[in-house]
């Protein structure tokens, strides 16, 4: 057992504090605005937090950390990646700018507001696919590393899963944004002290020479250079770049931290700044796999190695500090996830599709409804599926079955003037084919005849996505020009909350 009394109690405390601060802010949730986009009052210090924590829960760690352990240090692209993307993202306000100035509250509103109902009922149904998939394996991963930093072991996952489940769901369903935003802001500050502590207690522990040498003995180059690494190289490069784009201006958990902005040029001020943390929030828990890596050697298991490895280095009192800021950001992850994933069925397939749709009241009811269910599928999920190559390319092809096509349709709608809606029932389409085909065929590649085995290529398959989905928007939409006129958004009739 890694616990002790004292780490015991500051996790019990601390969490204690963070559900109640979440479950008090719930008076201040008045309607449909403020339970999804805390009333769009976020200025840029508590955006920033908030954006932070809610990109660095345990599983964030946890596949980071898998990450170092299995490539050395050649997966530190990953965050150089990341913050090119967000900060490019957040200079030129590219697609949140005019997302945010439009009044928007989810990414497939806008799908309506350029194109048609039809596009944005189909857009809110692979986003949320797409979104549940991706944060499947969250509750399974955060059971990991809980049961391994603390000392349970695996015969615990079971149990700590569901008590995770339980707690997150139980402030997420109440409080909506405003409770997110207030606890992120606690999260981050706790979080930051912590991983900076403990990088120092590891290099301490396991220094750097003895790292350096275990990469290059057991990885060769590969462990230093991308290119040179089975797992990477140059199709990966890109494929990750264009994701991180795409996930910074429309992945809906993180754009929604945009919408819920004071403004457009808040917005922008928080995603510039967030990027320049986003290559630490890479790069520091792949560095402790890599550690983990030359501590235990290459025999250990790859996703709990780095638990592992910090369950035996941290002293009392700072595990349990650092247990309980990673679980209270899993709690912020969880919320903004569940959130963002049961406001765009909620808003964007269910409330459309019904005549007239429903009262802003029921629509809170069915989003926390959905929430609930959501919280149970990551349960069920989370124990019985087994993910193919490493979590990280798991959540990155999970979330390419949205992005990609999102990508190429609000891009073309905002850009464009000849984008309709054809192209955009395209490329949303052929976007979500080619990861969606590989997570089936993956599962039965050693039936698979040798000149089909390109398609369980996940860099391939989510290099390619990106382009199925702009040639759907391109060819769908200049074929059909006279057939199906482009909509023009009268922005007049806007609101710009």
């Amino acid at each position: 057992m890694n616990f002790h009394l004292i780490d015991w109690i500051i996790l019990v405390v601390y969490l204690a504090s963070t559900v109640y601060v979440g479950l008090w802010v719930k008076k201040y949730v008045h309607n449909l605005t403020g339970y999804i986009v805390a009333g769009r009052k976020i200025k840029v210090s508590l955006g920033i937090a908030t954006f932070t924590a809610t990109e660095l829960g345990t599983v964030t760690f946890v596949y980071f950390g898998e990450l170092g352990y299995v490539t050395g240090f050649a997966c530190f692209i990953i965050g150089i990646l990341a913050f090119i993307a967000y900060t490019t993202v957040g200079k030129t306000g590219f697609i949140i700018e005019k997302l945010r100035q439009y009044g928007m509250m989810t990414i497939p509103q806008f799908y309506e507001l350029r194109f048609t109902k039809k596009v944005r009922v189909l857009g809110g149904l692979i986003l949320f696919i797409g979104g549940v998939l991706n944060m499947g394996i969250f509750l399974k991963f955060d059971g990991i590393f809980l049961s391994e930093v603390m000392g349970f072991g695996p015969q615990a996952l079971g149990f700590i899963m569901t008590l995770m489940l339980i707690v997150v769901m139980s402030y997420t369903i109440l409080g909506g944004m405003f409770s997110v935003v207030i606890t992120d802001f606690i999260q981050y500050v706790v979080l930051s002290f912590a991983m900076l502590l403990t990088t120092v207690i590891v290099l301490w522990e396991v220094d750097l020479t003895t790292i350096s040498d275990a990469v290059m003995s057991g990885y060769g180059h590969g462990g230093v250079n991308p290119l040179e690494n089975s797992r990477f190289g140059w199709s990966f490069i890109v494929w990750i770049l264009v994701t991180n784009i795409a996930a910074a201006a429309l992945w809906q958990p993180g754009t929604s931290k945009a919408l819920s902005s004071k403004s457009p040029e808040v917005a922008k001020k928080v995603f510039w700044v967030t990027g320049l943390t986003f290559a630490g929030r890479a790069m520091i828990p792949m560095f402790w796999g890599v550690a983990a890596y030359a501590y235990f050697g290459p025999g250990e298991s790859t996703t709990a190695a780095m638990p592992m490895l910090l369950g035996e280095l941290l002293p009392v009192g700072l595990l349990g500090l650092l247990v309980a800021g990673l679980l209270a950001a899993s709690m912020s992850t969880y919320s903004s996830y569940v959130l963002a994933w049961s406001s765009v069925i909620t808003l964007d397939v269910i409330n459309v599709i019904k005549p007239g749709g429903y009262s802003e009241d029921k629509q809170i009811f069915i989003s926390r409804f959905i929430s609930g269910l959501i919280g149970l599928f990551l349960l069920v999920f989370g124990l019985w599926y087994q993910i193919p190559e490493t979590a990280f390319q798991y959540l990155f092809i999970t979330g390419t079955m949205y992005t990609a096509g999102a990508l190429g349709t609000v891009t073309a709608g905002l850009y464009w003037k000849k984008a309709n809606a054809v192209g955009a029932h395209a490329a949303l389409i052929l976007g979500a084919i080619v990861p969606a085909g590989f997570l089936i065929l993956e599962k039965f590649a050693n039936s698979l005849p040798d000149w089909l085995m390109f398609v369980t290529d996940v860099n391939l398959a989510g290099f390619m996505s990106f382009i199925m989905a702009a040639l759907g928007m391109i060819v769908g939409s200049l074929t059909t020009q006279k057939r199906v006129p482009a909509k023009v958004i009268n922005e007049t009739e806007l609101s710009y909350e």
